[in-house]
């Protein structure tokens, strides 16, 4: 950062000498060289009169300094300026640079009061930095006086405290942090500090350096004081793309998607994403049609050439710069191939509705993703083993101090002062949440501090009272802000992390914009969003005694939504699709099954419970006269098959294709138990009894499951079909006089023997 650009936000101190407008004249010269050459400590009145320009602003900035500290720094900077002939306020911060640093021409002794003078004087905001200043308490306290620079400290870290922060990091962190930053501003009062100014600043140190993260901390306590509209974060010198990025897309093509990417109102991480897809676009008309390059130029053949080449593209072309270059090479797969002709058509379609373009073609049909690709994107939920998540689910109830990280600086470590990062009833409450409500991760940080509703519920069965643990879910992207059903051991370790939880400043919701008091906020700051992925989920697979990763991939905390809701789906009384889908919070059915499955074990019961073959067929006593089959009398026709009916026997040998066999119409073939015949076949020698399985039609299989109106309608039905003999049972008089169920049900169902 140059200082230029710094000195453009720094507020101006006053008296400023630059402002006076002066050329310093030959009599002046003169007499700063005489006074140089004698090298007195005291001006004489009559080098005072003629310096008095240039002494008196000095001797206003240091008028509230110690008597001891006034005289001769303001001497040293005359003789200074006299050595190199150019007035001081005319020095550029090189200049300063090298006087005040540990080797310069300023003595050790004089380095503080000799900067103050370029910071108040001269606008030199940064020279603290530039020279080299370790005690900054020093500088601060010459400059503002020790009992201001003392009262903006302590009211810092008070609020910092509050909020508990570390008290090892109050010493040096958060007090050198804020001296250096009304340092730079020049004023004792942080509230004078501008979110400009707090970026610059962070940005002139490394990555995770205690200057940089002191800087962060206070930049907190000025959101929560409302002087800045909002905190620095870690990552707010990464936000927007790569100059390499851009730079390899055509001029006006990134015009256009940039244009397109400040009007977008699809969600931060959407846009950022169809973005990029955007980008790749723009690459591959470069390559492939150089003179086309504007979207209003794009035909229906472009766009149908674009998803032909995407459909054969490999990881990585058309992606410009890119770090990652752990697939590179290898051909898209189908979520791929599918997100970059969705993100086209998306913008293409805006460009349309817009009117920022005249459609040349349809982009919902030419840019559509085909059916190929479709076909390979059904749901897949990534859920993680039973027996797994058993063990997830045991560790994480029974987590301790000792299951985490130790956090601590290296001397409180050698002291034997260490702690977790987070407090471990804030961790119990985290992971309570975890396991038992299947939420986004999104929807775990923004969680309010009120967000567990107690009730009391009522077994319709039994009649006994039962606790109800409500969780109420903040708005999400698919839905508003919902309450669902938990286990109450979430709503007790989030009433137990309440106890001990530090007041935390309201932090506006990144949806809704409205300052919100969260309840994984500590220190002034949400949750990391990564924290739970990388340190909580790997501590509790170590205390598990599982791995990290299984066939699907790394246990992250989204499979645990997929884990719970296939659980539900698969429970003995399992919750139904809808309720499923409302207590995920999905706006439609089908992104509920994107997460929930039914498993191979639970369709196996299910089909076995509905007993879809069996329920079709039926056994049937069957008697065979072995005597008529040998002495060839059934060639004549002769009976030689009798199916048991219960209270007679059917002697028709297609029995299984007679329409009336479940509601006979007594025709000649039929042969009551009680007559002759049928007592002759009870008791005569040579007949076999065997089972036979006949197929039922719908009207026969309600009538079998104990329909008796069924069955009396199907008899009705068949009042004028013909039966094997050829009269119908109305020509026979029977219509109404069929075999009841009741005596069929004994030979249809309870058989002794094995179908043969």
């Amino acid at each position: 950062m140059s200082a230029l650009s710094v000195v453009s936000l720094i507020p101006k101190p006053r008296p400023d000498i630059r402002a006076t407008g002066f050329a310093v004249t030959p009599e002046q010269w003169a007499t700063l060289a005489s006074f140089d050459a004698r090298d007195s400590c005291k001006l004489r009145h009559r080098e005072r009169l003629v310096l008095r320009n240039i002494v008196e602003p000095i001797d206003a900035v240091t008028a509230p300094w110690p008597d001891g500290q006034r005289t001769a720094p303001r001497n040293l900077l005359l003789r200074l300026m006299s050595r190199r002939q150019v007035p001081f306020w005319e020095w550029d911060e090189a200049t300063w640079t090298g006087l005040c640093s540990h080797d310069g021409e300023v003595p050790v002794t004089q380095r503080f009061a000799v900067i103050a003078l370029a910071k108040l004087l001269c606008d030199q905001p940064r020279l603290h930095v530039r020279a080299g200043v370790v005690q900054l308490h020093r500088l601060a306290d010459l400059m503002f006086g020790a009992a201001r620079v003392r009262a903006t400290v302590d009211e810092v870290i008070g609020v910092l405290r509050s909020w508990g922060a570390y008290r090892d990091a109050q010493k040096w962190q958060i007090s050198n942090a804020a001296l250096d930053v009304i340092l730079t501003t020049g004023s004792p009062s942080l509230r004078d500090a501008t979110y400009e100014q707090l970026v610059e600043l962070a940005a002139e140190y490394p990555p995770r350096t205690a200057r940089r993260q002191g800087i962060f901390k206070v930049s907190r306590v000025l959101a929560h004081w409302s002087v800045i509209p909002q905190a620095l974060t870690n990552n707010h010198h990464r936000q927007g793309h790569r100059q390499t990025t851009l730079a390899s897309v055509p001029d006006e093509w990134l015009s256009w998607a940039q244009r397109w990417r400040a009007l977008a109102t699809q969600e931060p991480s959407t846009v950022r994403v169809m973005f990029s897809i955007i980008l790749v676009a723009g690459r591959w008309v470069a390559d492939k049609h150089p003179d086309k390059i504007s979207p209003q130029m794009w035909t229906r053949d472009m766009a149908a050439e674009y998803v032909a080449d995407t459909m054969t593209a490999v990881v990585g072309q058309w992606a410009g710069h890119n770090t990652n270059r752990t697939n590179f090479g290898k051909r898209l797969g189908a979520s791929g191939v599918a997100n970059r002709i969705d993100a086209l058509r998306g913008f293409f379609c805006d460009l349309i509705e817009w009117e920022w373009i005249k459609p040349r073609f349809d982009p919902r049909r030419v840019l559509s993703s085909p059916v190929s690709v479709r076909a390979k994107l059904g749901p897949n939920p990534r859920i993680i083993d039973d027996a797994a998540w058993a063990k997830l689910m045991a560790a994480g109830l029974t987590l301790n101090v000792e299951d985490l990280a130790e956090y601590g600086t290296a001397v409180a470590r050698e002291a034997g002062n260490t702690q977790t990062y987070y407090p471990i009833e804030m961790m119990r409450a985290l992971v309570g949440v975890w396991l038992f409500g299947a939420l986004r991760i999104d929807e775990i940080r923004r969680l309010e501090a009120d967000c567990v509703i107690w009730d009391t519920g009522r077994d319709p069965d039994s009649g006994e009272e039962f606790q109800v643990c409500l969780l109420r879910v903040p708005p999400n992207k698919t839905s508003g802000a919902f309450n669902k059903p938990v286990d109450p051991v979430v709503g007790q370790l989030i009433e137990a992390w309440k106890l001990v939880r530090p007041p935390q400043p309201l932090i506006p919701d990144r949806k809704t914009g409205q300052p919100k008091e969260h309840l994984f906020c500590h220190r002034g700051l949400l949750i990391g969003r990564a924290y739970l992925n990388d340190y909580i989920i790997p501590a509790l697979c170590r205390k598990a005694g599982i791995p990290e990763s299984d066939s699907r991939g790394a246990l992250t905390s989204h499979r645990a939504r997929a884990t719970i809701a296939t659980q539900l789906l698969n429970a003995r009384e399992p919750l139904a699709l809808t309720d499923l889908q409302q207590w995920l919070g999905h706006k439609h059915p089908a992104s509920t099954r994107h997460y929930a499955q039914i498993l191979q074990r639970t369709l196996t019961t299910a089909y076995k419970k509905a007993d879809y073959f069996t329920r079709n067929l039926r056994t049937i006593q069957v008697l065979l006269d072995r005597d008529s089959i040998t002495s060839g009398a059934a060639a004549n026709g002769t009976p030689w098959k009798y199916y048991d009916l219960g209270d007679g026997y059917c002697s028709y040998d297609f029995f299984a294709k007679c329409p009336h066999r479940l509601s006979c119409a007594r025709c000649p073939f039929y042969l009551p138990k009680q007559s002759s015949t049928g007592q002759i076949i009870a008791v005569r020698d040579g007949i076999d009894r065997m089972l036979e399985t006949i197929d039922l039609t719908d009207d026969e299989r309600a009538a079998l499951e104990g329909d008796r109106e069924a069955l009396e309608a199907l008899a009705q039905r068949l009042a004028d079909t013909p039966t094997p003999a050829g009269p119908t049972p109305r020509d026979l008089g029977t219509a109404d006089a069929f075999i009841p169920l009741t005596s069929l049900l004994d030979s249809l169902n309870n058989s002794p023997t094995e179908p043969q």
